[in-house]
């Protein structure tokens, strides 16, 4: 049955080099027009992802920027109010000139930092152009207003104190002030021009609140955001693709010029705050609109014939006046990118498909050898022909490890039959067929040997020198066992067991075990001849042959297993080699034994006894010699 499945297995075969360099080529070229042909039709969404994931990220960008210019002129706000709300800065013209006037110097980004007290008191430090700080105090004493101003230097020298007339302002009708102590806590307005200047700016408010939680004035900063427009310039989005910062009522905080004077011919007029809603044929007015309309971040559109795509992200500081980050690219920018990708894809395909078939064709010549090889070494394993070791010239990583793994096993089997009779390791690897607990009743003949006064000798002698002696000894008496086809069941101590009949039949195993028991009696004579001249105890060895019935096979748990055999006729074979102690012999047999060896071997009756856990008596006899 299995010549003809092997048979017909090999008719279905192919050769090696024919059938790997088939599946590469059929693979490459399948995958390779399936990649072209899914990019073809995923080219639309790709170009989008990468699009829209680029102005995103972009987004993000000038987001983080903007935020990372609110928020220390913020915490600077907050920082002030509670050095004023906990008296550590007074509010007096002596404490709060000179520290306004260190905050617009020492901070970038702040223009102007003021303070309006609850009584109508108003002290603030701003940058001129000339780049000079002005200090300006508005003070209310009784029914008397005093309106002093101070021009510093930036080295804090006082350029020109004096007196200016009383004019109407009120801190406390100003948009900060009204926000901040509406809201009780730190507020940003919407941008405007910075009237000495013509930069554009926010403005802060934080309320300053006394020990009894009382607002007792506002302290408020003023931040340029025209740095934005260099930032949103500067970033490299695509060769047509731009950002900006726009607020709710369409009011430009940020934007590139040279990208927007296509559609707001008008835009470099003036200084004054851009709003789009003056251009509403203009690009960004028609994003905005489709924005607010689909309430969509991220999209496309269509303008003037041609695609862009469209990213929005919301400033979280500044949401209260709807500014926003916009993006805005044409997707033409990206087509002709991709579509250049898509082409140098094919090539470098169609050149890979060409040196990997020049390749994979010497790959496989350097394999198929070596392969050979070590089919035949397999076939060598499944014969059981573990000798020697198996040596392949080659440059690939697998077939050396696959030697090596070949090697190891045929010596893991070498060592595996050490404990494990070599002809049933045999029979499992011919069969295939797993190891499972379990036995069958088979007559086998049994033999047990033993030291005589072993534990005695074991008192007198090193440990590691018994150890050594008494493998000698069982090297011995294994190799005479092996050589009459027994099998070695086990050692137990200084006795072992064996047995003829499993688990291959055997036709003479009783003349085979007599065999072996005399040869091991001479050759044990032999061993301890030569240990007398070397001042050692002898072994002297008590062998117990029994012919019957027993069960023989693997005896364990799923972990492990034993091929052992059990049954009346092992315990009568141990049994008959401890009773050689009582008539000092050195072989003897039972009456089963004896009726089948008693034409070719010498063999004398020494007594009929009855063996422990047995009430039958028994005949045994002392093995001498072969006729």
């Amino acid at each position: 049955m299995v010549s003809k499945v092997s048979k017909k297995t090999k008719q279905m075969l192919f050769s090696l080099r024919f059938s790997i360099l088939s599946i590469f080529i059929s693979l490459f070229v399948l995958t390779t027009f399936i990649i072209i042909y899914l990019s073809s039709i995923a080219f639309s969404d790709e170009l989008k992802y990468t699009s829209l994931s680029l102005m995103k990220h972009v987004s993000e960008l000038v987001t983080q920027e903007l935020i990372s210019g609110l928020s220390p002129i913020e915490r600077a706000g907050r920082l002030s109010a509670r050095l004023i709300g906990t008296n550590v800065i007074a509010q007096d013209e002596e404490e709060l000139v000179p520290y306004t006037y260190a905050l617009v110097k020492t901070v970038p980004l702040v223009r102007a930092a003021y303070w309006g007290g609850d009584n109508g008191n108003f002290i603030y430090s701003k940058k001129e152009s000339d780049g000079t700080i002005l200090s300006e105090m508005l003070l209310k004493h009784e029914n008397v207003v005093e309106h002093v101003a101070f021009r510093r230097d930036l080295n804090g020298n006082i350029i020109k104190r004096e007196i200016l007339p009383v004019v109407e302002y009120d801190p406390r009708t100003r948009p900060w002030y009204i926000a901040a102590t509406n809201q009780g806590k730190t507020s940003w307005t919407d941008i405007y021009k910075y009237a000495p200047t013509t930069q554009t700016v926010v403005s802060t408010g934080t309320p300053v609140f006394n020990k009894e939680d009382k607002i007792i004035g506002v302290f408020g900063l003023d931040m340029s955001v025209d740095y934005l427009t260099g930032f949103v310039t500067d970033i490299d989005i695509s060769p047509h693709g731009f950002a900006f910062i726009i607020t709710e009522n369409g009011d430009l905080v940020a934007y590139p010029k040279n990208a927007l004077i296509k559609h707001m011919p008008t835009l470099m007029q003036n200084n004054n705050i851009v709003n789009i809603k003056k251009y509403p044929q203009s690009l960004i007015y028609q994003s905005v609109e489709a924005y607010k309309k689909n309430k969509l971040s991220e999209f496309t559109m269509e303008y003037e014939n041609e695609n862009y795509s469209v990213t929005f992200q919301v400033v979280p500081e500044m949401e209260k006046y709807g500014w926003l980050v916009g993006v805005i690219t044409p997707t033409s920018d990206f087509i002709s990118f991709l579509q250049e990708v898509d082409w140098i894809a094919f090539i470098v395909s169609l050149m890979t498909l060409l040196l990997g078939i020049l390749i994979v064709s010497g790959l496989i010549t350097r394999i198929v050898k070596p392969i050979k090889e070590l089919v035949k070494e397999t076939v060598k394993i499944r014969n059981f022909e573990l000798e020697g070791e198996m040596k392949i010239h080659s440059r690939i990583k697998e077939v050396i490890f696959l030697q090596n793994s070949i090697n190891s096993m045929k010596l893991g089997l070498k060592q595996f039959q050490r404990y494990v009779p070599k002809i049933l390791v045999r029979q499992l690897i011919e069969s295939g067929q797993d190891v499972y607990a379990g036995g069958v009743r088979k007559n086998l003949v049994v033999m047990f040997t033993d030291i005589e006064n072993f534990t005695t000798i074991a008192e007198h002698m090193d440990p590691g020198e018994l150890m050594t002696d008494i493998c000698s000894y069982f090297e011995i008496i294994s190799q005479v066992i092996l050589s009459e086809q027994g099998t070695i069941d086990k050692y137990i101590g200084d006795s072992m067991m064996a047995f003829w009949g499993a688990p291959i039949q055997e036709d003479n195993p009783c003349e085979r075990a007599a065999n072996a028991a005399l040869q091991c009696q001479k050759l044990i004579g032999d061993f301890n001849a030569h240990r007398v001249a070397q001042g050692k105890p002898v072994f002297n060895t008590r062998i117990g042959i029994h012919a019957g019935e027993a069960i023989v096979g693997n005896v364990g748990s799923s972990e492990r297993l034993s091929y052992t055999a059990l049954g009346d006729t092992i315990n009568i074979a141990s049994r008959l080699e401890k009773i050689n102690k009582d008539y000092h012999t050195g072989i003897l047999v039972s009456e089963d034994v004896y009726n089948k060896l008693k034409d070719k071997f010498v063999m004398r009756l020494v007594d009929r006894v009855i063996v422990k856990g047995h009430s039958k008596e028994l005949n045994i006899y002392e093995l001498l010699r072969a006729i």
